[in-house]
């Protein structure tokens, strides 16, 4: 149930047990001369009750769907089930209920529906449109250009301020989705420094309870990352993952097809992997590089004193 829908059934259920508690309650103060005395004792007809200096009272009828409560600078009144006014200094609430329109004003928000079709909702901060029982809402900030629309299991759509929103497709109760972009987030993260870059841009398609996504592109300061078949949300568990570096000074390569290739590498050195048949390790520092074919059974290393052949870990012709 849409949530705009549940609050409008909370506040039709609290106004029947508000409303039709203070012709049966007690006022809240202990001075002897406030406290409530019967005056019309008619039972579910008519009942009235008053304190000796006037400050509480209250009077019901039709089994007090009818009536009025006043206690000090609390005030209320009710014709259930249509309306019901609450005045409690400095908060007021007002419902009204009609058939087709419900209207709830209170100090924090003002809620109207004109039929199950339309309706929306004010504060102080924020205006709020609702269409078919909120499967369509949009909301928007007075203060600033930060806003959020969605249509139920259609799109879901955040602006967080000029630069930055936030849009999900096909949106499924925050479980999965089809596909999931954000934009103008800052460049620079916790791992990730900005390099220059303003803004970074990520999307994924088909993700599933976190546990499976498709795909997934990050554009995101100094790397650029393409990932296929994440599993449980963790990067490292990808099918397939290429993560590059930008900066021409620290270069850095991870990526991977598993479990067919591998190259992971930066300013000081690397290694390389492609199936069982090659691979390679360098270091840039010590100036050595080393092949390797069909599991290493055969190795070719090189380095400034020269390059030697090795066969099975032994030796075979070297410098």
């Amino acid at each position: 149930m849409p949530v705009s829908l549940l609050r409008v059934s909370f506040a039709l259920a609290l106004t029947l047990i508000l409303g039709a508690g203070p012709g049966c309650t007690t006022p809240l103060r202990d001075d002897p001369a406030s406290q409530r005395k019967s005056q019309v004792p008619l039972g579910p007809l008519y009942s009235s009750e008053a304190s000796d200096d006037g400050s509480s009272w209250s009077w019901s009828t039709l089994f007090w769907l009818i009536g009025a409560d006043a206690d000090g600078e609390r005030h209320s009144q009710r014709v259930l089930p249509f309306w019901w006014h609450g005045d409690d200094p400095p908060y007021a609430e007002t419902t009204f209920v009609l058939p087709l329109y419900f209207g709830r004003t209170a100090q924090a928000e003002d809620i109207r529906w004109f039929t199950p079709l339309y309706g929306y909702t004010e504060t102080p901060e924020t205006r709020s449109d609702h269409l078919l029982l909120n499967l369509w809402d949009w909301t928007r900030s007075r203060a600033g250009p930060a806003s959020h629309s969605g249509l139920f299991l259609v799109y879901d759509h955040s602006r967080l301020d000029e630069l930055r929103h936030d849009l999900t497709v096909v949106p499924v109760l925050g479980l999965a989705h089809l596909f999931h972009s954000e934009w103008g987030f800052p460049a620079a993260g916790e791992t990730a420094p900005a390099l220059g870059r303003s803004a970074s841009r990520r999307f994924d398609v088909l993700d599933i309870l976190g546990i499976v996504q498709l795909f997934g592109y990050d554009d995101v300061g100094d790397r650029r990352e393409v990932r296929l078949l994440t599993l449980f949300s963790d990067e490292v568990l990808s099918l397939f993952r290429s993560w590059r570096g930008r900066s021409d000074d620290e270069p850095f390569v991870r990526e991977w097809l598993f479990p067919l290739y591998m190259n992971v590498a930066d300013a000081e050195g690397g290694w390389s992997y492609v199936g069982p048949l090659w691979g390679d390790f360098h270091d840039v520092e010590a100036q050595t590089e080393t092949d390797w074919w069909l599991l290493g059974l055969v190795s070719r290393s090189q380095s400034p004193e020269g390059t030697s052949w090795s066969l099975a870990g032994l030796t075979m012709v070297g410098p």
